[in-house]
């Protein structure tokens, strides 16, 4: 109600909200209330105002689609965190604060809501880390992540994983990186042992650096990478965490 109130107004071109839980329960509902379009999980804008058109996933990651709104009412977009990197943002100037009194009538209010769903705490949130070395099936035990641990201590890195990999219960859920778990866009993003499926693709190729080391000279995750390596990990890891060390 309270949100209504202020677009109905403020008469906005769009209003941005965050991928969120919370914003997910609502969104809808208040775009379907004013029956105007809502656009979600957006990754990606080009162009502004009434010419933005907006970049989501579609059937995990596997094709994206790009979305202009129509008609001369809001849109409703909801970004993906962790989509655009802070450190790219442009400064235009500081944005206007307009603070608005909201009155709300109880007796309109029909839907009483449960508490809101909690994620559960992770250990790190990999959106915010700069640097992340990530590991997937080529690590082929749970023994073989002190690779992985050793070489992210001498970047400096957090650890995080594919979905097999959290799957196992190698790695808790909270360092899955993908479709299905953290989207990331940190400085530096080491793959190990990575082939690189679209689901996990989508949730670090906003990475501004990407190195990628496999075996395999197929892997599409070369075909994101900035720098690729191809051999084997457990020789190739810690031959780098040496070479950092000598300095």
């Amino acid at each position: 109600m309270a949100l209504l109130g202020i677009v109905r107004s403020v008469a906005p071109r769009i209003v941005l909200l965050p991928h969120t839980y919370q914003a997910r329960d609502f969104a809808p509902m208040l775009a379907a209330r004013m029956r105007v379009p809502l656009i979600t999980d957006v990754t990606g804008i080009t162009g502004t105002g009434g010419e933005a058109t907006f970049t989501r996933p579609m059937f995990q990651g596997k094709l994206a689609a790009e979305v202009k709104p129509v008609g001369g009412g809001p849109c409703f977009v909801t970004i993906q965190i962790g989509a655009f990197r802070a450190d790219a943002v442009r400064k235009s100037g500081v944005a206007a604060i307009t603070p608005m009194a909201i009155t709300i009538d109880a007796a309109a209010i029909r839907q009483r809501p449960e508490p809101p769903f909690q994620e559960a705490k992770a250990a790190v949130d990999l959106s915010q880390a700069e640097r992340i070395v990530a590991v997937g099936r080529g690590i082929k035990s749970q023994e073989n992540l002190r690779v992985a641990e050793a070489l992210a201590t001498a970047f400096g890195a957090e650890v995080a994983a594919s979905r097999p990999i959290c799957d196992s219960g190698w790695l808790p859920m909270a360092r899955q990186v993908g479709s299905s778990g953290q989207t990331v866009a940190p400085k530096l993003y080491v793959a190990l042992g990575i082939s690189g499926a679209i689901q996990h693709l989508v949730g670090m190729k906003g990475s501004r650096v990407i190195v990628a080391i496999n075996k395999d000279a197929d892997a599409p995750i070369f075909e994101v990478a900035d720098y690729g390596i191809v051999g084997d990990l457990f020789e190739i890891a810690p031959a780098i965490v040496a070479a950092i060390a000598k300095g």
